[in-house]
């Protein structure tokens, strides 16, 4: 079973630098450009089911989507954004002399009453997996989510530190393709694409 992860498309708070965790932030023009030009693209791939993060942004970008692909929307909240506690809105620019402070993120976290790194990607990747299993009869799916949640899920798959998933590339509508299988009793997760933009250069 092929899982096709893709981010939302932009909003002004992407664009400003600002922080949204789970702030109910619309796509500007251009995320909504970008949804249409995503859709497209999707449409040729066979999807069959379409699971998306219930915060605005993400459901807006999946709800352009489903229009072109004709799929009705598995909203869930566990595939929303890094809790941030009280940092949602504020800059990245006013954050930097605070973070430089700190030894780890999480510190940050527990300061401004976020979610901890690790509870973060455990809520993912948890997620993730439950949507693969009940799925696995189906060829292709579709997970709209954000640019956190794709990172936790890859740097889980590579089995990389906790550090690593914030280091990953993800643009705005970017896809990402991961397949899954069973075999034996055995889960297999494997990477066939990451942060792919193409479909915006191709038009």
């Amino acid at each position: 079973m092929r899982v096709f992860l893709v981010r939302h498309g932009e909003t002004d708070h992407n664009k400003n630098r600002v922080i949204m965790g789970h702030l109910p932030t619309p796509l500007n023009e251009t995320g909504r450009n970008q949804a249409k030009i995503l859709a497209k693209e999707l449409k040729e791939k066979g999807i069959q089911i379409i699971y998306s993060s219930d915060l605005v942004r993400a459901a807006e970008t999946a709800e352009i989507i489903s229009s072109e692909l004709n799929l009705s929307i598995n909203y869930t909240d566990k595939l929303r954004e890094h809790t941030l506690g009280d940092l949602d809105g504020v800059g990245i620019s006013e954050l930097l002399d605070e973070m430089e402070s700190l030894k780890e993120f999480d510190d940050l976290m527990s300061k401004h009453n976020g979610e901890q790194t690790k509870d973060f990607m455990t809520r993912v990747w948890e997620e993730f997996r439950t949507i693969a299993r009940e799925n696995k009869e189906k060829d292709y799916i579709l997970i709209v989510t954000h640019g956190g949640c794709i990172r936790s899920i890859i740097a889980r798959i590579l089995d990389a530190s906790e550090v690593v998933f914030d280091t990953i590339k993800q643009y705005n509508c970017c896809i990402n393709v991961i397949d899954y299988a069973e075999s034996e009793g055995k889960e297999k997760f494997s990477i066939d694409l990451v942060n792919d933009v193409c479909h915006f250069t191709n038009k």
